[in-house]
């Protein structure tokens, strides 16, 4: 940044290149400096990973007040898991004094970058409607965060991202508002103080209206090519595409009045979708030099995909005047019952094969992350569409589960979606077809029994086996009961006789918890509870990845804990009481499982079950955390 000051220049000791701090990330090389700091480019020694760096300026962040606020707010913004959002890992200390945050790799520019850029080429700026897809993005970050209690106080062009992929984040969470209140605005650079709203500049803590006076700033920038400092001068005179209507979403975005702005960042962008639709479309590449992962508040520049509109298409032809051969490639074939049900519904199965496959081409179009799951009460995801369509067909995701479009904020049932109904009949066909295999391999078994039985009568001991079967039966129970010590348990599940099936889903982070509390029940064998682990501070052993949003799916922690499920078998000595049994984990970006709660069963069977669990390693992925379920039950 161009406002960098004396005291950033300092070199804090130790973290030259080749230096490692918090014991695992290797300094590389610097990257910036400006009135906070230092931003370095490092590596994660454990993962390979890259990662930032920020290191603060000497005596920046001083008094223990001033360190234990930053020290909340970093803990708070850790928490927090967006993809708009630039990651937060934690905060450390190197050996010199140097104190620093690691936090997500961008691998992009800022927004104030683009925005002089833009200036210099030509007296255009930037689109409405590539302005306005950043705001979008910027205001679900914001309502991301407002979620967790956390506002940033001092948005600013410098701290909002573009990546090469097209992903628009927003960074210093955390961090800048712990600034704004310990160090206070002088903090920042001239130009960067013009973002703030008054009532911050006079020493008041950042809130949502703050933050919706930041979106103003990024808007008039955006639009006008200038700075607040400048002289203002309304966005409809400055910009082709502005209106008076923009001016005044403007102007309530910057009223001196917090109480007169938009009581929300989703207020902000709700007033301006309409505008920009209203524009003549243009392209991401004219605007960024990427393709933005766009808002689909507007729609795509390029004609709909067909598979949105399924629900309209005309209803099909009788089943008799259907052709014979089958259709061409890319034919649309609707299944809805009266084809499936009527003579010949072989060809419009395989009509659907071909159908399908056109379907899933439209789907991964652009696919991104944007489908979170709603099942058996848990969150699961979120899924790109082509990972959906696979738990689809696999039967782990039904029909009448609940879809979150992160994207747009609609829900509807998966059955309801456009996209992926024609998958979901797939999957019931071929459910029917394997519950109709098991049924006749029954009805087989079921006829060799009796025969038999018949031959058994013909021969004249049917009582005296029958006698010897009821005695056994009756009596076995009592004496598994008697002997199923942990080696019997284990036996007896090595042969088949013990069955133990598993699932799991994703949990959302718990609420942050304040004060000191007992450890919830079910994490013993000293180790932490669940909950616990997942409101331990992200310190600085705690990162692990760039700082991308993804984590790991429910197929994967089901698939590393039915792979270890011998582990809890002999646990099952101790009493589970019977039915299902629930663990709730928290799992390191490492791998490792910080913490578990058992959910069900004597206190002996959870301390058992708690502390294999936290044995057990899963793979390790770029986020600071996650909290995951996984539920069996033994038959």
């Amino acid at each position: 940044m161009a406002d960098s000051s004396s005291v950033a220049r300092q070199k804090a000791p130790g973290l030259a290149p080749g230096s490692v701090v918090g014991g695992r990330f290797q300094i590389e090389r610097a990257v910036s400096e400006d009135a906070l700091g230092s931003v370095l480019a490092a590596k994660d020694q454990k993962t390979g990973r890259p990662i930032a760096v920020r290191v603060l300026s000497p005596g920046l962040i001083a008094t223990p007040a001033a360190i234990e606020k930053l020290r909340g707010e970093v803990k708070t913004a850790a928490t927090i898991q967006h993809k708009s959002i630039v990651a937060t890992y934690g905060m450390g200390n190197d050996k010199g004094g140097a104190r620093f945050i690691a936090t997500e790799w961008v691998d992009g520019r800022p927004l104030e970058a683009v925005i002089a850029e833009k200036k210099s080429e030509s007296a255009t700026p930037m689109s409405l409607r590539g302005a306005y897809n950043v705001v979008a993005h910027v205001c679900k970050a914001l309502g991301a965060a407002a979620k967790k209690g956390a506002f940033h106080g001092a948005l600013r062009p410098g701290v909002v991202f573009v990546t090469r992929s097209g992903r628009v984040k927003v960074g210093g969470l955390g961090l800048d508002k712990a600034i704004v209140e310990t160090a206070g605005p002088a903090a920042l650079g001239a130009g960067e103080q013009a973002f703030l709203a008054p009532e911050v500049k006079q020493g008041q803590p950042p809130t949502a209206a703050s933050d919706v006076f930041g979106i103003g700033g990024l808007l008039y920038a955006m639009l006008t090519g200038r700075s607040p400092l400048d002289e203002f001068i309304a966005p409809s005179q400055a910009h082709p595409e502005a209106s008076p209507e923009v001016d005044a979403v403007l102007m309530k975005c910057l009223s001196a009045d917090p109480a007169a702005r938009f009581g929300s960042a989703q207020e902000v962008k709700a007033a301006l979708v309409g505008l920009a639709k209203g524009t003549e479309p243009t392209t991401d590449q004219e605007d960024f030099g990427v393709d933005l992962d766009l808002d689909i508040d507007i729609g795509s520049l390029q004609p709909p995909p067909s598979a949105p509109q399924a629900q309209a298409r005309p209803r099909p032809p009788a089943p008799a005047k259907a052709p014979g051969g089958g259709p061409q490639v890319g034919q649309r074939v609707a299944l809805d019952e009266s084809f499936r049900s009527a003579p010949g519904m072989v060809a419009p199965v395989a009509s659907a094969e071909v159908d399908l496959s056109h379907l899933l081409t439209k789907i991964t179009e652009n696919d991104a992350p944007r489908w979170m799951v709603v099942k058996d009460n848990l969150d699961h995801g979120p899924f790109s569409g082509r990972e959906l369509v696979n738990l689809i067909l696999q039967g782990e995701v039904l029909g009448e589960h609940r879809l979150l479009n992160m994207d747009t904020g609609q829900r509807f049932e998966v059955r309801e979606a456009p996209e992926f109904v024609e998958f979901v009949e797939q999957f019931r066909l071929k459910k029917a077809e394997q519950d109709h295999q098991v049924a006749l391999q029954k009805s087989e078994k079921a006829e060799k029994v009796s025969m038999v039985s018949k031959i058994m009568i013909l021969g004249g001991v049917a009582a005296v086996v029958g006698v010897g079967v009821v005695v056994f039966l009756v009596t076995r129970p009592d004496i598994q009961e008697e002997e199923r010590s942990d080696a019997d348990v284990a036996d007896l599940y090595e042969r088949g006789e013990i069955e133990i099936s598993g699932s799991a889903g994703i949990l959302p982070d718990p609420p942050r918890r304040t004060g000191r509390r007992r450890a919830r029940r079910g994490g013993g064998a000293g180790g932490m509870s669940y909950e616990d682990a997942m409101n331990q501070v992200a310190d600085l052993g705690s990162a692990t990845g760039t700082g991308s949003q993804r984590r790991l799916t429910p197929q994967q922690v089901a698939g590393v804990m039915n792979q270890n499920i011998n582990r809890l078998v002999p646990c099952l000595s101790q009493g589970s009481g019977g039915g299902q049994v629930r663990i709730d984990m928290a799992i390191a970006g490492s791998g490792q499982v910080q913490g578990a709660t058992v959910r069900n069963g004597t206190p002996a069977f959870q301390r058992c079950v708690a502390g294999r669990v936290r044995q057990i390693r899963f793979p390790s992925f770029p986020a600071p955390r996650m909290g995951a379920s996984y539920t069996f039950s033994a038959n």
